[in-house]
């Protein structure tokens, strides 16, 4: 037997390489009523695929996700949040021969663990949509989950059991899903998505209701999250008023909800479209104004009109000769999107650079000049990669040929730290200040 190497020569090589999950500043979710999933967070990379799963190409998630996918570039992904609904219905189209299925999903109420089972109905040449709804609410109802089914000529209605139970609803042949308008406050539904799976940062409703609106704006600015909307209230382009949606969004100072005027929003979603091309360039390298999107209707405004909705901090997207872009690109408080968004990154590029310095130090980040060097370094870091991502300014010159730089960091020296603060291991007083380079 020969003996170890590691008696002459003992080496032992430590990996200082943990990664830290990162916060995306290009995901986008749209929140809307459905019973597509019994998740509260699905992902989709194309429009159809809502429909492939039976819903109507009439609703307003199917829509709000086509406008999204619409641009020209588009971001690759787009998380569905669901809004609790109670129940939805399968409607049967024109009877043929063939498969009719639909896949329910449900939550068991012991293990809390996805239950997924699909029922099935073959129709005969000779059946009607009646019929086949009939058969095909049987083969749900044997299938064993807990939902109540009814049925009334072609149409299936299935409620979850008990009222408020989490279902899903998907089908496959000549039938399509609809289901009744929630009742779930907003919060409350944007505190689930967020529970589930929370890495999206940009947010949309399909909901034009002005309470919906406004409690999805007071969600957002406690969560640091970035909220789009859009409304047609035609008060928003009177000056006059101070009631109107946009009114009360500038009122709040909300500086994490951008807001749009057009006048097909409960059709259209220009929400959804902006953040789905814009979220393509890295934060730092957009701009939210003078923006061509595509599949979106613009408004032909009077001067006096968009000035009146400019003022109230709102955005527009409007028609100048033979082309049309959006207007202004703030948010409702008066900053621009894009400096929040930035804003947000920086933030996030800043502390997983610290945090990554701390947890991979070599034993410990003494609490020295040398250490607090560490720290400032993970700063310098960030704010490095903010003036190459463009959202920084570069070191400039002033008339006078003086270097005007791009950023400034101070720490403290380590004499100067209290006693209490060093027994408490907390280094305070990390400070910078960084040119933006604006637009």
């Amino acid at each position: 037997k020969m003996a170890k190497l590691s008696r002459i020569a003992d080496v032992q090589i430590a990996l200082r390489t943990t990664g830290i999950a990162e916060q995306s500043f290009s995901d986008l979710i749209i929140v809307g009523d459905h019973a597509l999933s019994v998740s509260r967070v699905l992902a989709i990379t194309g429009a159809d695929e809502l429909l492939d799963m039976g819903m109507a190409s009439t609703d307003s998630l199917y829509k709000a996700a086509s406008d999204v996918f619409s641009q020209m570039p588009h971001i690759n992904k787009v998380y569905i949040g669901r809004r609790l609904v109670s129940s939805a219905t399968i409607t049967v189209g024109t009877a043929a021969a063939g498969a009719y299925t639909a896949t329910i999903g449900w939550r068991n109420a012991t293990t809390g663990e996805v239950m997924s089972a699909e029922a099935k109905y073959t129709a005969l040449v000779t059946d009607t949509a009646a019929m086949i709804a009939t058969g095909l609410a049987a083969a749900i109802t044997a299938l064993g989950a807990t939902v109540s089914v009814t049925t009334v000529g072609n149409v299936i209605t299935v409620t979850g059991n008990p009222s408020g139970a989490s279902f899903s609803v998907s089908v496959g042949g000549n039938l399509t899903t609809a289901n009744a308008a929630s009742a779930e406050p907003l919060a409350d539904t944007m505190a689930a998505c967020a529970a589930e799976l929370g890495n999206w940062y940009g947010v949309m409703i399909t909901s034009r209701t002005e309470s919906d609106v406004l409690a999805a704006a007071d969600w957002v600015e406690a969560n640091e999250k970035l909220f789009f909307t859009s409304s047609a209230q035609a008060a928003i382009l009177d000056g006059a008023s101070t009631t109107d949606v946009a009114s009360k969004l500038k009122q709040a100072q909300y500086f994490r909800t951008a807001i749009w005027y057009h006048g097909a929003a409960n059709s259209e979603f220009i929400d959804g479209a902006a953040p789905g091309h814009l979220f393509t360039f890295y934060p730092g390298q957009e701009t939210w104004a003078l923006k061509r999107l595509a599949g979106i209707t613009y408004d032909a405004l009077q001067e006096g009109k968009a000035i009146a909705a400019h003022a109230k901090n709102a955005n527009t997207f409007e028609v100048f000769r033979n082309f049309a872009v959006t207007q202004n690109g703030k948010v409702a408080a008066g900053e621009w999107i894009d400096v929040i968004r930035f804003r947000d990154w920086l933030v996030e590029q800043i502390r997983i650079n610290v945090v990554s310095a701390l947890i991979n130090a070599d034993g410990k980040v003494p609490y020295t000049d040398d250490g607090i060097q560490i720290i400032r370094n993970a700063l310098q870091k960030a704010l490095d990669l903010g003036v190459a991502r463009k959202g920084i300014a570069p070191e400039e010159l002033d008339s006078d040929g003086r270097k005007i730089p791009s950023y400034t960091i101070t720490v403290p020296r380590s004499a100067d730290v209290s006693v209490n603060n060093k027994a408490n291991r907390l280094l305070q007083d990390v400070r910078f200040t960084a040119r933006l380079a604006g637009a």
